[in-house]
Order: structure tokens, then C-alpha cells, then sequence
């Protein structure tokens, strides 16, 4: 296949993600692709692709990916990767990378990506976390997106969809 066909594919997987907007109390709307749920908490929601079961209780589901307002937690961007940080510091774990910043930037919500790896200590496979930090209209959204390193990979496309199409209202 060649470099033209790959790149005609990519951009016709990403013209692809079909979903709606849904409106939560804090005034975002957040783009949900179609299968996916949502499910909303007091400073955001948790989204889930279909067939994930996410339970609260276990740090290693093999994906969860939480969209929240740090405007209304007190939480801010740097203050969210510092912790990270520190908690993997404190857990002695070997990090492959330790909050790699990528920038992006989608139509109008300027961000950054912090992508932290590592093999996780149970369950001794490749888990990843992922922070898509951007504004939209000059306010803060954070995607966290974690869990299996391949299944995050996969689903790189679709989140970048989510943090495009979620606005402030």
C-alpha cells in the first residue's frame, strides 16, 4: 500500500467518527461517539467504548477515559501531571515515559497531550496514561484517557475526535 493510500485511509477514518453532543450541568457539551456511553459525575463524565466495563474499585481496567472541568475541581493542568508524576515516583515503578508533551491543536481548544508508559506492576503488560489538556473559549477541559497501552493506541483517532468536538457552551 502505498504512503497516498495510508494517508486517504487515515483521513477517511477520521471523517468516520460519528457521535452527539451531551450537555453536562458545569455548561460543556462533550462529543460522545456513537456506542460509547456516558455517564456524569459532579465535575465531569466517563465515557466508555462499547464493550468496556469500567469498575471503580480496580486501578488496572483495561481502559477508562474521564472528561472534567478542572475550572470547577480546583485542578489544574500542572497540578494533575505533578501529581501523576509524584505518584508514580512514590510507587518506585519503572516509567518508560514520564509525561512526554506532545502539542496539538484542534480548531479553536489550543492543548497539549502529556503521554506517561509504563508496564503496569499486576499486571505486567504495557499500560499508558494519556492527559489531553486544551481550552475551548479561554476555559479548561481535560481528556485522561488510561489503561491498556494498545487499546489507547487505537483509540487515538477517536479521542482526538472527542477533544475537537467538545465545547464550552
Amino acid at each position: 500500500m502505498t504512503r497516498r493510500s495510508l494517508l486517504i485511509l487515515a483521513s477517511t477514518a477520521l471523517a468516520a467518527v460519528k457521535g452527539k453532543r451531551v450537555k453536562h450541568t458545569l455548561g460543556f457539551r462533550a462529543f460522545v461517539p456513537d456506542g460509547w456511553t456516558a455517564e456524569a459525575s459532579e465535575t465531569g463524565m466517563t465515557l466508555s467504548p462499547p464493550g468496556a466495563i469500567i469498575d471503580p474499585k480496580r486501578e488496572d481496567n483495561p481502559e477508562v477515559y474521564w472528561l472534567w472541568s478542572a475550572e470547577y475541581d480546583q485542578t489544574n493542568e500542572e497540578e494533575y501531571i505533578k501529581s501523576v508524576r509524584e505518584r508514580f515516583k512514590q510507587s518506585g515503578m519503572k516509567v518508560d515515559r514520564e509525561g512526554d508533551l506532545e502539542q496539538f491543536s484542534q480548531p479553536s481548544r489550543p492543548g497539549v497531550i502529556y503521554t506517561f508508559d509504563f508496564i503496569h506492576p499486576e499486571r505486567k503488560m504495557p499500560y499508558r496514561i494519556r492527559v489531553f489538556a486544551f481550552h475551548h473559549k479561554g476555559r479548561p477541559l481535560m481528556l485522561v484517557a488510561t489503561g491498556q497501552r494498545d487499546k489507547l493506541m487505537a483509540r487515538d483517532a477517536v479521542l482526538r475526535e472527542i477533544v475537537k468536538q467538545t465545547e464550552w457552551l
